[in-house]
């Protein structure tokens, strides 16, 4: 199903699809805030993810199931090269195509559309205009990255793209380098921002966010989601985990929480650390773009964070590097972000791609 969306470049999709994956058993309950609370202080505990406080998972990959989504997407652009563009937590497809006025700047879409490129910008299964599902058995890393599997194919099978480009950021990045590990051949080249390769630093951003259950925040807009979804707890936590002074328009920060932000489950985090990152079997040429105040990736510092990542995309035909751009974790919402615009499409200029 397509229609026209109020951008003259871009239509509106709807993408029908079959994933068959192995889930997790999630047994951390969120009822109100105050399991909210207690679960952000289990998730950032010292001794998280060890005996003594483990993941809130009860046995590993049971056998698998098979489910049915509708995915929502802005196919923008003519470009026989395809731009897959993945969000995060916390997060919505507006992130890479913000809709408030006078913000042309800060549209990745666009700039991509006017590089030559297409676009196929979507909502996460469970965010925004896409299936609604279960916070614990659908919302899991290994069934997001599947989907995005499908859409690689989607974009190769359907929309007759010769190249594919996959673009993650935060936890987007985390599922588009799977993908792009998982499929090899058909990726061309895989771009991450608010990525590290490490959780290390994940505490900051789980305590900073002021994780609430989404229902009871904003009963309006987020009702009809089951209790185990999260969401942050007003503009300035928001802020804290996404931005840094002084390289940002308040405006966007208060977009970002009134529009873009959307919730995530409480079973996304648990499988992201539960599954094994393959970034080895990563062979796209790879780039690596970091805003230096990154709370989430870096713990408020991102230099010198990247240098250890040759040691994981060991098999990636190119890996380039950024971690000192004057920006927080969201990148594209910052005033530098017509430059990391440029440097994306000239790495993938330099692929060929």
């Amino acid at each position: 199903m397509t229609s026209t969306s109020r951008k003259s470049s871009c239509s509106e999709v709807r993408i029908p699809l079959t994933i068959s994956e192995s889930r997790f058993d999630i047994n951390a309950t969120v009822r109100d805030n105050w399991d909210a609370v207690s679960l952000t202080f289990n998730l950032t505990s010292r001794v998280f993810n060890t005996p003594d406080d483990p993941l809130p998972i009860a046995g590993g990959l049971g056998e698998k199931v098979t489910s049915n989504y509708t995915v929502a997407a802005s196919l923008c652009g003519t470009g026989s090269t395809m731009i897959i563009t993945t969000h995060g937590i916390i997060e919505s497809r507006r992130y890479f195509q913000p809709n408030l006025s006078d913000s042309a700047q800060y549209s990745f879409v666009d700039a991509a559309v006017a590089a030559g490129y297409s676009v196929l910008n979507y909502d996460r299964i469970g965010v925004g205009e896409s299936s609604t599902i279960n916070s614990s058995t659908d919302a899991q890393f290994q069934v997001e990255v599947n989907v995005l599997n499908a859409l690689v194919t989607y974009a190769r099978e359907t929309a007759h793209a010769e190249k594919v480009v996959l673009l993650g950021h935060s936890y987007g990045a985390y599922i588009s380098a799977l993908s792009a590990a998982a499929t090899t051949s058909a990726v061309d080249a895989l771009v991450l921002t608010g990525f590290s390769g490490t959780l290390q630093y994940f505490a900051p951003f789980a305590s900073g966010a002021g994780f609430r259950v989404a229902r009871l925040q904003d009963p309006a807009r987020w009702g009809h989601l089951d209790s185990g979804y999260l969401t942050t707890s007003d503009v300035y936590a928001l802020t804290y985990v996404g931005f840094a002074d002084p390289y940002f328009e308040k405006r966007m920060a208060e977009w970002t929480f009134a529009v873009a932000c959307e919730p995530f489950g409480v079973g996304e985090l648990p499988t992201l650390l539960a599954t094994p990152w393959a970034f080895g079997n990563v062979t796209a040429p790879t780039l690596v773009l970091q805003g230096r105040y990154d709370v989430s990736a870096c713990g408020g510092d991102c230099v010198g964070v990247l240098d250890t990542l040759a040691e994981d995309f060991t098999a990636a035909t190119v890996l380039e590097t950024v971690d000192d751009l004057p920006a927080g974790h969201d990148l594209f919402l910052h005033t530098i972000a017509p430059q990391v615009f440029d440097t994306i499409f000239g790495f993938l200029s330099e692929q060929n791609v």
